[in-house]
């Protein structure tokens, strides 16, 4: 197989045709849902659809995220890579796919799994390692399983999960399977070898998956799809419609069979998240839902209101009820306690190793049969 493949990439080549702005794109540097205090004709049925979905996820994942932040500023958790002013293009991207397909996310797109329907209390587990976190406490914080759910979990090495995703686009073409994937990963990313791989192989075999990179504005990693055949798109990363809209315009394509898309999302600059100035008591009253000029829930919340789809007050009140939830789920995490020393051992390899059966019979004085491994 291996030899095969090599032979296969010497003959191939991106196909320059693929390397085109999304229809969407037209001669706009950012793809922008609003023009002239409108909501354009193109992105209707995207607010029709799931502009209060959108705005409902992107409010729990601020709630969320902010409250990791308190959490690991106390102490009581390891870390929490947060997510704030990042929620359009998590969500906006993840909501744009279809159940069947498959998330590739990093650490930081960590609401992914949520997204899709992991409960907030097994995530809350998770990032404690609690003894009722899946893993065991085996997996970093922000690393959940959501198999399930057709969510794999971050990779703990930096652009690793782009090969995988374009792996399992190609094997589902090869399967003829109606499945697509989507790589979620910063602008960081863009600097590794696993990102050339990944955009070349997916060119060369046109692969259906969708790499979305959230990036700064004078990044630029767009401007790259050129060189590996790929379709593109630059969008306004404070506009959750418009990160939905070009996502679902670039898994059509991608379901049609015309190749991957890189989309890159320009992250809004928060002046209370780039100055550290959300402090603990903000943190800890949920006190997080507008962080400056270009905050996306704040601009989402704004829109729907003008459209009569949502009220003023009702993101306070979803607010406080992710808060209460995430105040149970902190509790019970707490009182979980640590996994048992004697977890260490499961869950690592199939068949265990003789060594490993002794060391684990001498820490707890029993026999093993090599369960859970």
């Amino acid at each position: 197989m291996i030899v095969l493949l090599s032979r296969a990439m010497q003959h191939a080549a991106p196909d320059p045709s693929s390397a085109s702005p999304l229809p969407l794109s037209g001669s706009e540097d950012l793809v922008r849902s609003e023009r002239d205090g409108g909501v354009g004709v193109a992105f209707r049925p995207a607010l029709d659809a799931v502009g209060e979905a959108l705005l409902r996820h992107m409010v729990r994942a601020r709630v969320v995220s902010a409250r990791m932040v308190g959490l690991q500023r106390s102490e009581k958790i390891g870390y929490h890579h947060a997510s704030l002013g990042e929620e359009a293009a998590i969500v906006g991207a993840v909501l744009a796919m279809r159940a069947t397909d498959w998330i590739f996310p990093g650490a930081r797109e960590w609401y992914a799994g949520l997204a899709r329907g992991l409960p907030l209390g097994v995530y809350v587990h998770h990032a404690f390692g609690s003894a009722e976190d899946p893993t065991n406490g085996h997996a970093a914080p922000d690393h959940a399983p959501a198999r399930a759910l057709h969510v794999v979990p971050p990779s703990g090495v930096i652009g690793a999960h782009l090969p995988q995703a374009v792996g399992a686009a190609w094997a589902a073409k090869i399967e003829r399977a109606n499945v697509a994937t989507l790589a979620l990963f910063g602008a960081e990313v863009a600097a590794s070898g696993d990102f050339h791989n990944a955009l070349n192989f997916g060119g060369v075999f046109k692969a259906p998956v969708v790499f979305v990179c959230r990036a700064k504005p004078d990044a630029r990693i767009v401007d790259r799809a050129v060189a590996y055949g790929l379709a593109s798109a630059r969008v306004d990363g404070a506009d959750a419609l418009a990160v939905f809209t070009v996502v679902k315009a670039a898994l059509a394509r991608a379901t049609e069979g015309k190749g991957p898309t890189l989309v890159e999302v320009v992250s809004p600059s928060l002046e209370r998240v780039t100055a550290g100035a959300i402090d603990d008591a903000a943190l800890a009253a949920g006190d997080v839902l507008d962080l400056g000029a270009g905050d996306p829930v704040a601009r989402l919340g704004a829109l729907l209101a003008r459209e009569n789809r949502a009220s003023a007050g009702a993101q306070k009140v979803l607010a406080a009820e992710v808060m209460a939830e995430l105040d149970a789920a902190v509790l019970a995490a707490e009182r979980a306690g640590a996994p048992a020393p004697a977890t260490i051992f499961e869950h690592v390899y199939a068949g265990v190793p003789a060594h490993l059966a002794a060391e684990r019979q001498r820490l707890t004085g029993a026999q093993w049969d090599g369960g859970g491994g």
